[in-house]
């Protein structure tokens, strides 16, 4: 069988290559030609680009695939939702594999937030040097929010021109940017927030391999508040038309996959 699965991070490359391993074929389409190489060099085929609804359409039709699998970041809303709803159209089974999140103590250095909003506000309480780790996407969301106009913000992005590129037009300076490619361990986040003298760091809650757990680990030895923005819920859509598979480990996603084109 021939499987389509959109994906850019570490874990979504692993499914990828479970499948791969299990005899199928695979094609991972990802955001940037970063994360396509990546994919390539673990052996697997690679297209790269942002996809709309109609790219979509048009790629399941063109490759006779058998299933979607959306192993997208817990963030990436829009892309699920343009998948299952491409997937309804075309009668694709949509597959979806979700990282599971972490289930992080309460701790008084912990504070949650439901949105963007919600975090400025709590970051811009809690201290004068803010580092943020959400990613380059969000930049202009986080600039818009008046309450941090007079805070010194820093901004942990992926080191590409692209994404310095936007930075710099955001009005981000070079003492303010950390370019650096992950996965970071809890040493290497310490020493940041020392060098920086960070007050608040503020990241998703984006599960293990996301980093999250180091980073809390990191404020909670350097005594720092750490704003977490909650992950949001992925709908998925009612719909008999199709089939649907949401597992949160790649060992269930793998033996849902088998049952589900065993039954066909």
């Amino acid at each position: 069988m021939k499987f389509l699965v959109l994906a850019g991070t570490e874990d979504g490359r692993n499914l990828a290559e479970a499948i791969k391993s299990r005899g199928h074929e695979v094609l991972v389409s990802t955001l940037t030609a970063y994360g396509a190489d990546l994919v390539a060099e673990s052996g697997l085929d690679a297209r790269s680009g942002a996809i709309n609804a109609e790219q979509l359409t048009d790629l399941l039709k063109g490759g006779s695939y058998s299933a979607l699998v959306d192993a997208t970041h817990p963030y990436a809303l829009q892309v699920k939702e343009i998948a299952q709803n491409v997937c309804s159209e075309l009668k694709i089974p949509y597959l979806r594999w979700e990282r599971l999140p972490l289930d992080l103590e309460d701790h008084r250095l912990i504070h949650w937030a439901e949105d963007i909003p919600g975090a400025s506000q709590k970051a811009a309480a809690l201290g004068e040097r803010i580092l943020l780790t959400t990613g380059s996407n969000s930049l202009p969301d986080w600039r818009a929010q008046p309450c941090l106009n007079n805070k010194s913000l820093f901004i942990r992005v992926l080191p590409t021109s692209q994404v310095l590129s936007r930075c710099e037009n955001l009005g981000f300076k070079p003492n303010q940017i950390i370019a650096a490619q992950g996965p970071f361990s809890q040493a290497w986040d310490e020493a940041m927030f020392r060098q920086l003298k960070i007050n608040v760091v503020v990241a998703k809650e984006s599960g293990q391999v996301g980093g999250t757990l180091e980073k809390a680990e990191a404020c909670r030895r350097l005594d720092i508040p750490l704003v977490l923005l909650k992950r949001p819920s992925a709908k998925t859509i009612s719909s008999s038309d199709i089939p649907i598979v949401v597992a949160h480990s790649i060992p269930q996603f793998l033996k849902q996959m088998e049952e589900l084109f065993d039954e066909n």
